[in-house]
């Protein structure tokens, strides 16, 4: 049980960082330089591969502890282990457990605020690349069928 233990403190750690990494990113919105997003970004993505790694780990050790104990080890959650586990154990996997779905839900609750926070910067900037792109075109026009057209007229200028 030491093992799935480890496993367990490992991913608390992970998680924890990922937290920070998120928060970084959620208070640099609109401050920081697009190469500080992208280191940003680059340690966020070397938490998320550690913890999949930790992820394998843990479901390698799962399936090893259900052939010992004749269990399918789809059956065999986090809850089922810290009941059938000694005191010794069961107290510190049950509180990695409950730290773990307290990380989670609140890197969810996080990654969720950011997420809105970058949808609505990247609709401002759509906008202003639209308005931009409308001003270079010039104010809209209407053809002579009457329908609303974008850009100038074009007029050669040996006409002006």
């Amino acid at each position: 049980m030491q093992e799935l233990l480890n496993i367990l403190q490992q991913e608390v750690e992970l998680h924890e960082q990922l937290i920070s990494q998120l928060q970084k990113e959620s208070e640099g919105f609109g401050r920081l330089r697009g190469s500080e997003l992208l280191k940003l970004q680059g340690e966020k993505s070397r938490c998320v591969r550690a913890t999949a790694r930790l992820e394998r780990e843990r479901i390698q050790f799962v399936e090893k502890l259900a052939d010992s104990w004749n269990t399918k080890s789809k059956e065999l959650t986090l809850s089922v282990i810290i009941d059938r586990t000694e005191d010794e154990f069961s107290k510190s996997l049950q509180q990695c457990f409950e730290r773990l779905k307290s990380l989670v839900a609140e890197i969810r609750k996080i990654a969720d605020e950011n997420a809105l926070q970058a949808s609505g910067r990247l609709k401002s900037v759509e906008s202003s690349i639209r308005f931009m792109s409308q001003l270079q075109n010039g104010p809209p026009t209407y053809s002579d069928a009457g329908k609303l057209q974008n850009g100038t007229s074009t007029m050669s200028r040996t006409e002006a």
